[in-house]
């Protein structure tokens, strides 16, 4: 979390501010004595904006009887004020995206005291870029190696190499002006520096369409890239990279967070595993078991679920506990786990797909052990960093954290 002070003031509002926020500082306003709460007005400001990939954080200026000053995650769009009345406050709001200004809104208004005033903000894009995503898988069986994405107008031409990313690859381009038409090319590259893909088209950046919708979906059939240009253009371009259903193989489904030692105060937490398929296919999980072990005997479990999607998660866990949610496959017979050491084996028709063994410290038979939940550990998962998912089986690749089901 970003460190935030908070003031004692006439602008009260409370300040979010994630770890990935750059653009991360402290609310300000100038303090005051005591006030009377019938002199003030209660605001409530929402900014109305694009959802665009890359946001980074939203950011209100208030000037009236003083000035104010906030920021907040883009999760969070609602300003909700106290202030001096005036006849004249102006709200100036910015988004940034991309590490740097995207969005730009304002309004003026009276604000009278002892009333409530609900404001939205319109915001209009001042600039675009493009960003696409293609998802590889994470043993890249297509065997991309790198691609280059190019954008011309009539005045520039930019060229962008791709970014290699755990599970694919991106492009993103700089900030672009609006009211401009480009061609947009993109070729994927093998290791022999071969070009095996390729898609070109032309769209028009505007103000409805700041960040053109470029994506890239695995499919059980095909793979499709969508160039969505505006509101009323759409071009599909179908390219035919491998994809398919069928059953899981080694390395397909990876074990990702595993949480064996909830905390027996807080009512809400209770035992799960989290499996992520890390491949382009649709798994079949029909032939599939979790293994589990309390103390020195394991059990092996059938998954209910039929079918794990692409880059999606399946969250294991206890079907006889009050707080199972929707977010649990409820398996049938789930089994305790150990707290201080235990086995988790994913089985698909009798091969072994991932494993792992935990404990809270190395012993004769296992040197380097993903690390358990101790009793001094409660309340904790062990999450794998995916960056390290090909040395999973070391204890560096591994973190104690807060519960995080279905997340990677």
């Amino acid at each position: 979390m970003c460190p935030v002070k908070k003031k004692h003031s006439k602008a009260a509002i409370a300040l979010l501010c994630s770890a990935a926020l750059w653009n991360c500082s402290n609310e300000t306003a100038t303090v005051h004595p005591a006030y009377d709460s019938t002199k003030i007005a209660n605001v409530a400001l929402k900014l109305a904006y694009s959802a665009t990939p890359l946001l980074d954080s939203l950011v209100l200026d208030g000037y009236g009887t003083d000035t104010v000053h906030y920021v907040h995650s883009t999760e969070n769009p609602d300003f909700n004020m106290e202030l001096f009345p005036s006849d004249s406050w102006k709200f100036k709001a910015k988004i940034y995206a991309n590490g740097a200004l995207m969005q730009k809104g304002e309004i003026e208004t009276k604000l009278e005291a002892g009333t409530t005033t609900n404001l939205s903000i319109q915001m209009h894009p001042i600039v675009g870029f493009v960003y696409v995503e293609i998802p590889l898988g994470l043993k890249n069986e297509i065997g991309i190696a790198g691609g280059q994405m190019v954008l011309t107008s009539e005045d520039n031409r930019y060229e962008i190499l791709a970014t290699e990313t755990t599970t694919g690859i991106t492009f993103k381009s700089e900030m672009l002006p609006l009211g401009v038409e480009y061609g947009v090319q993109i070729s994927l590259f093998d290791y022999d520096n071969n070009a095996i893909y390729s898609l070109s088209d032309k769209f028009l950046l505007t103000e409805d369409s700041p960040v053109p919708d470029f994506t890239l979906n695995s499919l059980r059939s095909k793979v499709s890239v969508s160039i969505q240009a505006a509101q009323e253009r759409l071009v599909e371009i179908t390219i035919p990279l491998k994809a398919g259903f069928r059953t899981p193989h080694q390395d397909d489904l990876l074990i990702t967070e595993y949480f064996s030692a909830p905390d027996k105060s807080d009512s809400t937490q209770f035992e799960f595993v989290e499996i992520y398929n890390g491949s382009l296919d649709t798994l079949i999980l029909d032939d599939c078991t979790i293994g589990l072990t309390s103390s020195s005997s394991m059990r092996h479990i059938p998954l209910t679920a039929s079918e794990i999607a692409p880059r999606q998660t399946l969250v294991l866990g206890d079907p006889g506990s009050e707080n199972t949610t929707p977010l649990f496959i409820n398996t049938d017979g789930w089994y305790a786990m150990g707290n201080s050491k235990g086995s988790v084996v994913l089985k698909c028709n009798g091969e072994t797909i991932d494993s792992l063994y935990y404990a809270s410290e190395p012993d004769s038979l296992h040197t380097n052990v993903v690390p358990a939940l101790g009793s001094s550990k409660y309340g904790l998962s062990a999450q794998l960093n995916m960056d390290a998912w090909k040395n999973r089986a070391d204890s560096s690749a591994w973190k104690l954290e807060k519960p995080t089901p279905g997340m990677i």
